[in-house]
């Protein structure tokens, strides 16, 4: 697990894990965008990034559910698209920023991540 030694305000740790997104607003079951054992996602404390082979467009508001970092607890929150890159034929970077998490939900996720670090 690495660790991005940026400056920002939580910790970014790059790790291999499944992501569920689901599209807002749009709850029939083929409208559902799972994604599972994704490459080169790394999760903060105020977002993650993930690679598919879905594109989606910047804007979207999706559910998403995953696995805390070195925990057995799921985390189920929101996030809004904020960049879509091509990332070779048919895959594409993911970024996407969480929406509606406390300032609390935000410390308890960045815990988590900060015990990968160490």
């Amino acid at each position: 697990m690495a660790v991005s030694e940026t400056k920002r305000e939580y910790v970014r740790i790059s790790d291999e894990f499944n992501v569920r997104l689901v599209k807002k607003g749009e709850p029939s079951e083929r409208n559902t965008i799972e994604i599972n054992s994704s490459k080169s996602i790394n999760v903060s404390g105020s977002g993650l990034l993930l690679s598919t082979d879905r594109k989606l467009d910047v804007g979207d508001t999706v559910s998403i559910t995953f696995m805390k970092p070195n925990t057995f607890d799921f985390f189920k929150g929101s996030g809004r698209i904020v960049r879509v890159e091509e990332d070779g034929e048919r895959s594409y970077r993911i970024g996407i920023s969480f929406v509606d998490l406390s300032a609390e939900d935000k410390k308890i996720l960045d815990y988590y991540i900060n015990l990968g670090k160490k």
